[in-house]
C-alpha cells in the first residue's frame, strides 16, 4: 500500500508552484478556480496536486462548434519561481493521441506516464479550431512511477492464533482403508501456451503501439496465449485473468508451453484519426549546409493533415502541410518533401515535393501535395516530411525542421 502525502507537504508544493505564465503567447485557461473553468473546454481529471503512475485516462470536455482536432500534451514543471525563462524553454510532448469528435465529460485520451520522468509536470489540452488553437493548462501533476522506499507503509506482522492443546484421545485400531495410497511423485506439467511479463507491460487492442491500451500485465504475472497476429508482427493475442483479451509485444514477455498450434488472429483496423501536429525530430544537417546565422528565418512544421485518412492502396490522397517562420527574417522560397513508405523498412517509398513562397517572419503558409501509395496494404506506413529539402534557406536553427513523422495503416482497396 502506498503512503499518502501529508497535508503540509501538499501546501508546500502549492507554494512552490509558479503562477500561470503566458510564455507561449497563447490564450490559456488555468482552472485553479471552479468559477474560471470553461464548461465547453476543460480537464476534469486528474485534478491539480494529484499523483499519477502507469497509464491513466484523462477526462474532460471539448465541445466547440468549429473543432478540427484536439490532444493533451505534458512537460516538466519548473518549481523555482525565478526560473520562468527555463520553464518557457521546456518543450511540450504529446500525452494522448488526437481526437476529432467532441467529448462531453468523457475520456480525452490515455496517458502512459512511463514516458515521463518522475516529478512535477503540467498538462496542456490543445484544441485546433477554424479560428486558431485554444489551450487549457493544468498543474501541478506529480508523476511517481518509482516511489522512494520511505513512502512504503510497513505492514504489521500477522497475528498467530494461540495453540490450544487438544485433550488426549484414546488410541484407535488402524483402519485398512486409511492406509496411504501411492501417488505419482510429480504432477503432469502444464504445457498450455502462456506468456510471463518481463516488465510491467501494456496490453493493446491491436498489434501496434498506435492501438488503445485495454489492460496491463504486471512483471512476473502470466496470461494465456490464444494466438498470434495474422500480420506477421509476432505479437501474442492473450487473455488476462480478468477476461480481457488483447495483443502484447513479444519482446517484453517470455513465452512458455506448446506454441506449435497457435491460431492466427486478425487485429482490428485502426480507427481513422487526424495526424498529430508532430514534434520536430532532429537529424544531422547535410554536410554542405552553411553555418546557421545569428539572425534570420527559422522554419518549423505546423499542422499536417491527410485526406482521406487512412489512405487506400492505389488511390491518391492529399496531404496538407502548414509551415511557420518563427525567426526574425523573411524565408525566401523553399520546398517540403513528403515520403510515404512501409514502417521499419522504408520499402515501397512514394514521394512528392511541395513548393512554398517566401514566408515573412512570424507568419505561416499552408500548401498541399498528392501521393499515390500502391504497396504493402494492411500494414503500417510512415509519412515522413523534410523541410527545406534543398537547403535553400539559411536558418538560425537547422536542427528543428528536418523531420516529422505520422503513421497510418494502408487500406487494401482494389489492390
Amino acid at each position: 500500500m502506498r503512503a499518502r502525502f501529508p497535508g503540509f507537504l501538499i501546501i508546500i508544493m502549492l507554494l512552490l508552484v509558479p503562477p500561470a505564465l503566458g510564455q507561449d503567447g497563447d490564450s490559456v485557461i488555468d482552472p485553479y478556480d471552479e468559477m474560471m473553468v470553461n464548461p465547453d473546454v476543460n480537464i476534469s481529471f486528474p485534478p491539480p496536486v494529484y499523483v499519477v503512475r502507469d497509464s491513466i485516462d484523462i477526462r474532460g470536455t471539448v465541445n466547440l462548434p468549429n473543432i478540427l482536432s484536439f490532444f493533451v500534451e505534458f512537460r516538466p514543471l519548473v518549481v523555482d519561481m525565478m526560473d520562468s525563462d527555463v520553464q518557457a524553454e521546456e518543450p511540450w510532448s504529446p500525452a494522448t493521441l488526437p481526437q476529432r469528435s467532441s467529448v462531453v465529460d468523457g475520456i480525452l485520451g490515455t496517458w502512459n506516464t512511463m514516458m515521463a520522468r518522475d516529478g512535477l509536470h503540467e498538462l496542456r489540452l490543445k484544441i485546433n479550431t477554424g479560428d486558431g488553437p485554444q489551450y487549457v493548462r493544468l498543474s501541478p501533476i506529480r508523476v511517481e512511477n518509482n516511489p522512494p522506499p520511505f513512502v512504503e507503509e510497513t505492514m504489521p506482522p500477522e497475528m498467530e492464533a494461540p495453540e490450544i492443546e487438544a485433550p488426549p484421545e484414546s488410541p484407535a485400531e488402524p483402519d485398512p482403508a486409511d492406509a496411504p495410497v501411492d501417488e505419482p511423485a510429480e504432477a503432469a506439467s502444464d504445457d498450455s501456451p502462456r506468456v510471463v511479463a518481463l516488465v510491467n507491460s501494456n496490453v493493446r487492442a491491436g498489434d501496434n503501439t498506435f492501438y488503445q491500451i485495454v489492460g496491463f500485465l504486471l512483471e512476473g504475472r502470466s496470461a494465456k496465449i490464444l494466438g498470434t497476429s495474422s500480420r506477421g508482427t509476432s505479437w501474442y493475442f492473450i487473455e488476462l485473468d480478468t477476461g480481457v483479451r488483447g495483443f502484447i509485444h513479444p519482446n517484453i514477455v517470455s513465452a512458455e508451453g506448446d506454441l506449435s498450434n497457435l491460431d492466427s488472429i486478425a487485429p482490428p483496423a485502426l480507427p481513422p484519426t487526424p495526424i498529430p501536429i508532430p514534434t520536430a525530430i532532429p537529424v544531422a544537417a547535410p554536410p554542405a549546409a552553411p553555418a546557421a546565422p545569428a539572425n534570420g528565418p527559422n522554419l518549423v512544421f505546423g499542422e499536417i493533415r491527410m485526406e482521406p485518412h487512412p489512405a487506400t492502396c492505389n488511390e491518391t490522397y492529399t496531404i496538407h502541410v502548414t509551415v511557420q517562420n518563427n525567426g526574425n527574417g523573411d524565408s525566401g522560397g523553399f520546398s517540403v518533401e513528403v515520403r510515404d513508405s512501409r514502417m521499419g523498412t522504408g520499402a515501397g517509398q512514394a514521394t512528392t515535393q511541395i513548393g512554398y513562397p517566401p514566408i515573412p517572419a512570424g507568419q505561416s503558409r499552408s500548401a498541399f501535395g498528392r501521393i499515390t501509395q500502391s504497396q504493402y496494404y494492411d500494414e503500417v506506413h510512415h509519412v515522413n516530411l523534410v523541410l527545406d529539402i534543398h537547403n535553400q534557406v539559411p536558418e538560425t536553427n537547422e536542427g528543428d525542421n528536418h523531420g516529422a513523422t505520422a503513421a497510418y495503416i494502408l487500406r487494401r482497396g482494389g489492390c
